[in-house]
């Protein structure tokens, strides 16, 4: 068996200790605009983390991918994607029914349409594999003035255009499984090259593309897209020149990174009994005292399936 990444571990739990406390203090009125979203254009902190969880899952679902076709057949590969992703989706799906009673767009929703538009392109080799995430990104630019941007427009306050957004979110975990395919039986040195290689070039491009279209995350714009990927290069570039090339470990955040999926759901959970506990209007100290107590609680959880070797994979 191939020894995990322990690398991209950090970099998804790094997502998701980030995420956790960003989406509870999400309703707070109290909580400062750089701890939220982004309303319009521009960025702030909590714009990188979707990025980031979807660059870090592109990557290890492309470890897994060839292994499985080779046992067992892409047919019940196939399988095995669609009822992955379908129980993804109808989590997302009931969860938001039962919360909001409405019909948004919710991010496990989100994440059962991209990493499901995303396996079809596992099968390419990694080069052309970039090459055709470029080319859909194009294509999504291509078609924004032609009434794509409009459908984007029509879901902007889920942050995630909705299911039209799946096309231009498809971009990080494309690009990520073809650079995970490249450096999976790779030392540290190559991982930190390559990674820090696309971290630039990625970063380089969402800058230029400033000139076309401002950051925009409730619009999935392009700057915003190629940014948030090569910053989410960097970060795993960062963290194999720590963990890999200086051997440092990072225990909670790598612990949280293998159960990131359970995790978010019970961050989930709890967000939802704090602010209905609370309400919008809660005292600064009270807001940021359920946001972190939250995050505690998620990191303990972690630690704990970490060392009973408990990890649930849906």
């Amino acid at each position: 068996m191939r020894p995990r990444w322990e690398s991209l571990d950090d970099l998804r739990g790094l997502a998701i200790l980030v995420m956790v406390p960003v989406n509870v203090a999400a309703t707070f009125t109290v909580i400062p605009a750089w701890f939220k979203h982004a309303p319009a254009d521009g960025l702030t902190l909590a714009d990188f983390v979707v990025p980031a969880f979807l660059f870090s899952l592109g990557i290890s679902g492309s470890f897994s991918f060839r292994a499985r076709v080779r046992e067992r057949g892409f047919g019940r590969t196939l399988l095995h994607a669609f009822i992955r992703y379908a129980v993804l989706f109808a989590f997302g799906s009931i969860g938001i029914l039962l919360v909001d009673h409405s019909s948004r767009w919710e991010t496990l929703q989100m994440l059962g349409a991209t990493g499901l538009l995303s396996f079809f392109f596992l099968a390419i080799p990694p080069w052309p594999r970039m090459a055709v995430a470029a080319a859909l990104l194009a294509a999504v630019e291509v078609l924004r003035p032609l009434g794509l941007g409009r459908l984007i427009q029509g879901w902007y306050e889920t942050g995630l255009g909705g299911p039209w957004g799946t096309f231009s979110l498809s971009f990080f975990a494309i690009t990520a499984s073809a650079l995970g395919e490249m450096l999976r039986d790779q030392g540290a040195g190559r991982r930190l090259r390559f990674t820090g290689s696309a971290a630039v070039i990625l970063c380089a491009a969402g800058l230029l593309s400033l000139l076309y279209v401002p950051f925009s995350k409730h619009l999935l714009s392009l700057s915003y897209i190629l940014f948030t990927a090569g910053v989410s290069s960097g970060l795993l570039s960062l963290l194999v020149l720590v963990r890999e090339a200086g051997g440092l470990s990072l225990p909670v955040v790598g612990s949280m990174g293998r159960n990131a999926l359970l995790l978010y759901m019970l961050h989930a959970v709890l967000g939802v009994a704090a602010q209905s506990l609370l309400g919008d209007g809660a005292a600064a100290a009270t807001a940021w005292g359920a946001s972190i107590g939250v995050l505690l609680v998620c990191a303990v959880a972690g630690l704990v399936l970490d060392r009973a070797k408990i990890y649930v994979k849906l």
